[in-house]
């Protein structure tokens, strides 16, 4: 009969079988690369910290949140 296995190696299995690891390194990759876009675009200001407030971005608040930068942007002209 085999020993149960470790709950770290059950983890470790785990991560690799639904490659986690890889769509982190993924994420991690497109945040760094998009930054930038966003900062352009006037939708994250340069010393905005990015941060999760724990609700999910639904299509109607993304909305308003460009809505309402894109009018702080314009009210500056």
């Amino acid at each position: 009969m085999e020993a149960p296995r470790s709950r770290e190696q059950q983890a470790r299995d785990y991560l690799k079988t639904h490659r986690i690891m890889e769509l982190l390194d993924h994420l991690t990759s497109v945040l760094l690369f998009v930054r930038p876009a966003l900062k352009t675009l006037g939708l994250c200001d340069a010393d905005e910290v990015l941060s999760d407030d724990g609700h999910i971005i639904n299509l109607p608040k993304f909305k308003k949140e460009v809505n309402k930068r894109t009018q702080e942007i314009w009210s500056s002209f």
